[in-house]
């Protein structure tokens, strides 16, 4: 007796691979650079240019005053800085058809995307701003960037924190009240991993803190060391093949507050924007396709490059060696 067996004879196209409607996690940074920053808005009707201004601190006045002499009349000065704020965006056209048949919730999947995209953007433009300082500690005895690597010395060490720590605080690099009133330390997790191979801050993290799970060794989180909030993020600046021996060189920036500022337009603000199938008007005379975008307006400015150090090191890949 005949009988229809699935995956055989003419029924094979009954016999489907099963689809999963659970979606995969996507890989995404930590984004931190624009929590860190002296936060400014630009309202309505304000133009798109903003400026920042400090009082210029005299020196001491270190000579005695003579008797019934007044001194020299002081002359204050005031130091500003500029910042023009862009828009940034992107956006993805798809059909009805799509939007109405694909086996995900296309519009919401794609929109959650964008919503990645946009924070991912704004995240390293402002990175982009802040390492590119002039206050800067090249590892070990390095002198520039293409110096950096060929050895393993030029990790980034205890020794390394010191140093960049004592430079940020001799130029009066005040710590963030917020975050502990601690500096901020925003290190790659490469960083991370050569941090936790140097014997120095290994033994620091024996002695300072108990044998239990708050412990860096037995937690993984780095957290506060000597005076400097660690924050990891895989957008760290790497300066791919720019070292010894086309090492890539890894930017450890060691924050002060104010350093940099963060600016966006309050009358246009971060948003995903989801056009739907039929609002085009004549430009979709069929009602065929509908949009998914994002927009945002930012600018990021240094302050005073003074309250920051950028150490540039490497970190156990492609060190040059």
């Amino acid at each position: 007796m005949a009988m229809d067996l699935l995956g055989a004879a003419g029924m094979t196209n009954g016999m489907k691979q099963f689809y999963s409607r659970l979606l995969l996690e996507r890989a995404l940074p930590n984004f931190v650079h624009n929590k860190f920053g002296l936060t400014a808005g630009i309202p309505r009707n304000g133009g798109r240019s903003i400026e920042f201004r400090r009082y210029t601190r005299p020196s001491a006045a270190t000579t005695a005053l003579t008797e019934g002499t007044p001194p020299s009349e002081t002359q204050l000065t005031i130091a500003n800085v500029q910042a023009t704020v862009n828009q940034y965006g992107a956006f993805t056209r798809h059909s009805e058809v799509l939007s109405l048949q694909n086996f995900d919730p296309y519009i919401a999947q794609v929109s959650e995307v964008y919503g990645e995209q946009m924070g991912d953007t704004l995240d390293i433009l402002t990175r982009n701003v802040i390492v590119a300082g002039t206050t800067v500690q090249f590892a070990n005895t390095a002198a520039s960037r293409g110096a950096v690597g060929g050895t393993t010395a030029h990790r980034l060490t205890y020794a390394e924190i010191r140093e960049a720590v004592a430079t940020l605080e001799a130029a009066d690099g005040k710590p963030f009240p917020e975050f502990g009133s601690k500096h901020i330390g925003i290190i790659h997790p490469h960083t991370k991993q050569v941090m936790f191979g140097d014997s120095d801050i290994i033994n620091s993290f024996q002695n300072a803190y108990p044998r239990d799970g708050s412990n860096p060794l037995i937690s993984g989180e780095i957290g506060d060391f000597y005076g400097v909030r660690w924050v990891v993020t895989s957008n760290a600046r790497i300066f791919g093949s720019e070292g010894a021996s086309g090492a890539s060189v890894y930017a450890t920036m060691i924050l002060g507050r104010q350093y940099y500022g963060v600016v966006d337009y309050e009358a246009l603000g971060q948003r995903v924007i989801v056009k739907p199938v039929g609002s085009a008007g004549a430009l979709d005379p069929l009602d065929q396709m509908g949009t998914i975008g994002w927009k945002a307006a930012h600018a990021a400015v240094r302050l005073n490059d003074a309250f920051a150090v950028r150490i540039e090191h490497t970190a156990g890949r492609n060190e040059g060696v």
